[in-house]
C-alpha cells in the first residue's frame, strides 16, 4: 500500500522519510551503526569499490522485470504516488506490486548497497476500482441453473471454427491473461473467453487454473533474461527447461519465451546469442509438439534474418510463433515508409518458414485507434495463422474490433503510390495509410460499416492510421 502506509513484499519493508533520506541511515541495522559511528569491516571493503551499475527497468502489464547486477540478489524498490516514496526490499529480478488503484505509480530500483544506482524510471497508471465485479461473484452459485447455459448456445459460431481459423479475415486473439484478469478466472465467464479467446498466454502457476476452466490452448510465461538464468549457461538452460516440463506435463501446450533479444542494445538479454539459440533448440527436443512463442524485438531480429545469422537461423528452426511486440502501435518505433513496408516483408519471410506472428497492442497507447491500425496492419498479412492481442481486454472491458469477421481474403496486399495499403476480403475491405504519407480522403464502392468509424461512405486517414470495414 502507498500513501503514509507499507508496501508489502517479498522481504524487508523499509519506510523512507526526509529526515532518512537526508542522513542517508533508511535501512541501517542498530549492528551497522556500532563501532563508534564506523561501519563494521564487511561493509567498509563494499564501500571503497565502485559503485554498482544501475539495473534496467521495465514494466509488462503489472509486472516489473529489471536487469540482474552480478553478485547481487537482493534489490531496494522505490515506489512514488502523490509525492510520497515508499521503499521496500526484494529478491530476485522481478515484482508485482500491489495496485494502487485510480493512481499512477513511479518505480525505480537498485541493487542493495550502499553505493547501488537507481535504475530508469517507469510508470504504472492502475485503473480505478470497479465496484460491479465484487458484486459478480455470485453468478458462479448460480450456475447450476440452465439460465447460464444460453452463453454456451450461442457457442454455434465456434463450431464454425474451422472455417474462420482458415480465414485470413477473422482476428485470432492470443490472450495476455497476467493479473488484472485473474478476477475473470471464474465459470461465469468461460462462455465468454471461449468464445472470443483461440489461445492464452498464462502466468504460472496460477495459470493451471485456465486449463480445465476454459478448454483453450494455455501458452506458459518464462523470462531467461529476468527469472535468474542470465547470463544462460547449461545451468541456467536445465533450470529453464524444469520449468517448461512442469507447464507440460501440467497440461500447457506451449511456452512463452520473454526478452529473447539477440544483440547489443536490446535490453534485457539472457545472452550469449549462442546460448539463446541452444536453450531455444533444447526447449524443443524436451517437448517436440509445443507451441513456442519468442519475444524478439524486430528492430532486433530482422537485420539478423536478412544476414542470415547463424544462431537466429537455428532458432528459427524451432519456434511456431515469434511475438511483433507493441504491433505498430507508437512504442514499436516503426515511423517511416520504409520500416512499414519491412514489417511486412519480415512477416512474409517467417510465414515462409511455417512461422507466424502475434501483433501484441501496445499498453502504452491503449486506445481505439491504436488498436484499430494494429488490427488492419495484421490483416493486411494474416495468413489465417497469424495472432493479434490488445492491452488488458476482459468481459468487461472489449473492443469491438476485435470480433469482425470480413471472410476470406480475395486479394492480395497492395500498396498505391500515395502509400495507402489495402486488402479485399470477401465481407470488407482494409485500408493503412503507412507512416510518413500525406493524410488521404478513401471513397468507398459502398456504405461500410467499422467498429472505431461506424457507418461511412468515404474515410479521411492521416499517416499511421487504419480502418477495418464490414460491408
Amino acid at each position: 500500500m502507498l500513501g503514509g502506509r507499507l508496501l508489502l513484499l517479498t522481504g524487508l519493508v523499509l519506510t523512507v522519510g526526509p529526515s532518512t533520506l537526508a542522513s542517508g541511515q533508511a535501512g541501517r541495522a542498530p549492528a551497522e551503526r556500532a563501532h563508534n559511528g564506523r561501519a563494521p569491516r564487511a561493509l567498509a571493503s563494499l564501500i571503497n569499490t565502485r559503485a554498482l551499475p544501475a539495473p534496467v527497468l521495465r514494466a509488462y502489464a503489472r509486472k516489473l522485470h529489471w536487469t540482474a547486477i552480478a553478485g547481487r540478489t537482493a534489490y531496494d524498490l522505490s515506489s512514488t504516488v502523490a509525492g510520497a516514496r515508499t521503499i521496500s526490499r526484494v529478491r530476485g529480478t522481478t515484482a508485482t506490486p500491489p495496485a494502487v488503484p485510480g493512481r499512477k505509480v513511479s518505480y525505480r530500483v537498485r541493487a542493495v548497497n550502499s553505493s547501488g544506482r537507481w535504475s530508469n524510471r517507469v510508470a504504472i497508471t492502475y485503473r480505478g476500482v470497479r465496484e460491479p465485479l465484487p458484486k459478480e461473484e455470485p453468478p458462479p452459485k448460480e450456475e447450476p441453473p440452465p439460465k447460464e447455459e444460453p452463453p454456451p448456445k450461442e457457442e454455434p459460431p465456434p463450431k464454425e471454427e474451422p472455417r474462420p481459423e482458415e480465414s485470413a479475415g477473422r482476428p485470432k486473439f492470443r490472450l495476455d491473461a497476467a493479473t488484472y484478469f485473474d478476477q475473470f478466472a471464474t465459470l461465469q465467464f468461460a462462455p465468454w473467453v471461449k468464445a472470443k479467446i483461440s489461445m492464452i498466454k498464462g502466468y504460472p502457476t496460477f495459470s493451471d487454473i485456465f486449463l480445465s476452466l476454459f478448454g483453450l490452448p494455455v501458452i506458459g510465461y518464462h523470462d531467461p533474461a529476468t527469472d535468474g538464468q542470465a547470463p544462460l549457461g547449461p545451468a541456467g538452460i536445465e533450470a529453464f527447461l524444469a520449468e517448461v516440463r512442469r507447464d507440460m506435463s501440467a497440461g500447457y501446450a506451449g511456452v512463452f519465451v520473454d526478452d529473447a533479444n539477440w544483440s547489443a542494445g536490446f535490453n534485457p538479454s539472457p545472452g550469449p546469442r549462442a546460448a539463446l539459440a541452444n536453450l531455444l533448440v533444447r526447449i524443443r527436443a524436451a517437448a517436440p509438439r509445443a507451441v513456442i512463442e519468442m519475444n524478439s524485438q524486430y528492430h532486433d531480429i530482422w537485420p539478423l534474418i536478412k544476414a542470415n545469422d547463424p544462431d537466429v537461423s537455428r532458432a528459427l528452426e524451432v519456434v511456431n510463433l515469434v511475438t511483433k511486440e507493441f504491433g505498430v502501435g507508437p512504442t514499436a518505433g516503426i515511423n517511416t515508409a520504409q520500416d512499414y513496408s519491412e514489417l511486412f516483408q519480415f512477416i512474409d519471410t517467417l510465414h515462409a518458414k511455417g512461422i507466424h506472428v502475434v501483433m501484441t497492442g501496445d499498453h502504452n497507447s491503449n486506445n481505439v485507434p491504436t488498436m484499430e491500425y494494429n488490427v488492419a496492419t495484421y490483416l493486411l498479412a494474416n495468413d489465417g495463422a497469424d495472432f493479434v492481442n490488445g492491452t488488458e481486454q476482459t468481459p468487461r472491458d472489449w473492443w469491438k474490433g476485435f470480433d469482425v469477421d470480413l471472410g476470406n481474403a480475395v486479394t492480395a496486399r497492395e500498396r498505391s503510390p500515395s502509400g495507402v495499403w489495402s486488402r479485399a476480403f470477401a465481407r470488407g475491405m482494409v485500408y493503412v495509410v503507412e507512416p510518413g504519407a500525406a493524410t488521404q480522403t478513401i471513397k468507398l464502392p459502398k456504405p461500410m460499416h467499422s467498429a472505431e468509424w461506424g457507418t461511412v461512405e468515404s474515410l479521411r486517414l492521416s499517416p499511421g492510421q487504419g480502418a477495418v470495414l464490414v460491408g
